[in-house]
């Protein structure tokens, strides 16, 4: 325990260790339905929250920024609006939080730095959405975007508070005397409840009725319906892989996206959106065409409501104009766009260089320690659950001799283009020999694939 207690010093492995969190948490949050493609409930900002009295001010931002990286690797929305929402909000929430906290200190709680940062960070989505997604129509949702601000930064204050008081890992994060409750204890009785829990499932199952078993019967064949789908993706995504290195096809993604946004055509861009979409399933990417559509609508109708240009048709005293829905069919054609192409050239295992990369990494190894916890999470007990996966994920990389990723101080370097596989001739030159003809194809596809997305921005405008 000495060891893993020293390591608290060393702020890079502190970083990576909440920023792993702030992915948790956000994998989480994506899977809530929300009323908005950009709305958060902003739970993954609760490490950031923690962090504004553990990390000095340099490594604080870096935090933010690992998260927002991290965050569009993982949802595979790096190259998307998406991306940009979560940077100006977290480094707008983040900024807001560190300036309240150190300007009040111990006056001004968690709960009211988690309100303020909730706050600023919804009001600069709702005025970057102004301008990119809904035109006038975003001050008609910011009531309902800074309402739910308002909620969810008070909750999440209020667990900051409750969680720093129980919290051992957070006690000693901060240099602070160890909470009432032992580790160990703590954890004695986390066993008891998983050998209870274990005993009364056990005898319950020798009490299944016949409806039981045939909703266990059903469960059974959705589950296998979801295996296969899994499994197909799976293939899908290997053959991806195979082909392409992941910083080929992130570099091609890029300039990809320089020629969709300058395309003005919206046939050209409808065809581009659906050429996306299929690259994005053919690389085994997860998305709902149901949603791409009911997102898409929503951008319309809310450009809809701002009359523009030439009045099509009048409905109700409504007027449709034809500038506002080209402006919104053009809109939502970008903005679904850029997710498909995200999504499609976003794959695992991307290296970004520098420091920040560094930390990103190191932050995955965490979240993979973090996804195999096999302990349980209960309501009635969260804080201290969530305190209890902390310290065994932390003390799990301190009882390694060797971690997967280096986690150490972040000194300047100098990049080579060895060391990262954003580049494509680093991954020709790591590929196994059997491996470099195959890639070398990927390649000439990719390099075919921009120059015809550029070729359509240049000649058809």
């Amino acid at each position: 325990m000495q060891r893993s207690t020293e390591r608290f010093s060393d702020k890079a492995d502190v970083t990576a260790l909440l920023g792993a969190f702030c992915f948790f948490l956000s994998a989480v949050e994506y899977m809530l339905p929300k009323p908005m493609p950009f709305m958060r409930l902003g739970i993954a900002n609760l490490p950031i929250l923690l962090a504004v009295d553990i990390l000095p001010f340099r490594w604080y931002l870096i935090l933010a920024a690992v998260k927002v990286i991290g965050m569009s690797l993982l949802s595979g929305t790096l190259f998307s609006y998406i991306a940009l929402f979560s940077l100006a909000g977290t480094m707008a929430a983040a900024l807001a939080m560190w300036a309240l906290r150190h300007a009040g200190g111990r006056f001004i709680s968690q709960i009211g730095v988690s309100i303020a940062g909730a706050m600023v960070s919804n009001a600069v989505q709702v005025l970057i959405a102004r301008y990119l997604v809904f035109r006038e129509t975003a001050w008609l949702i910011a009531p309902l975007f800074l309402g739910m601000g308002l909620i969810t930064g008070a909750a999440l204050g209020i667990f900051a508070e409750h969680f720093a008081r129980v919290s051992i890992w957070y006690a000693k994060a901060s240099g602070l005397p160890d909470p009432e409750g032992a580790p160990g204890a703590r954890r004695k009785g986390a066993d008891t409840r998983e050998e209870k829990s274990t005993g009364e499932s056990t005898g319950e199952s020798a009490e299944k009725t016949a409806g039981q078993a045939r909703k266990e019967a059903a469960r059974a064949k959705k589950k296998e319906r979801k295996d296969k789908t899994t499994a197909a993706r799976a293939r899908r995504r290997e053959r991806t892989e195979a082909l392409f290195s992941p910083g080929s096809l992130a570099l091609a993604g890029l300039v990809v996206m320089i020629a969709f946004l300058r395309q003005d055509s919206l046939i050209v861009k409808a065809a581009l959106l659906v050429v996306f979409a299929l690259a994005a399933w053919a690389s085994g990417k997860r998305f709902s065409l149901v949603t791409t559509l009911s997102v898409s609508l929503g951008i319309v109708l809310a450009n809809l409501i701002v009359p523009s240009g030439r009045v099509l048709a009048t409905v109700s005293g409504f007027r449709l104009t034809q500038g506002a829905l080209f402006e919104g069919i053009e809109k939502a054609l970008t903005f679904e766009g850029l997710m498909m192409l995200s999504k499609a050239s976003i794959m695992s295992g991307l290296r970004l260089p520098g420091r920040i990369g560094r930390i990103v990494a190191a932050a995955f190894t965490y979240y993979d320690r973090i996804i195999e916890y096999k302990g349980k999470i209960r309501p009635a007990t969260l804080a201290m659950d969530a305190d209890d996966l902390m310290l065994r994920v932390w003390e799990s990389a301190a009882r390694e001799t060797a971690p997967s990723v280096p986690l150490v101080p972040l000194v300047p370097s100098v990049p080579s283009t060895a060391s990262t596989s954003f580049a494509p001739s680093a991954s020709l030159s790591s590929a196994a020999p059997g491996e470099t003809a195959t890639r070398r194809k990927g390649i000439a596809i990719l390099a075919a694939a921009a120059a015809i997305v550029w070729a359509l921005s240049i000649f058809l405008p």
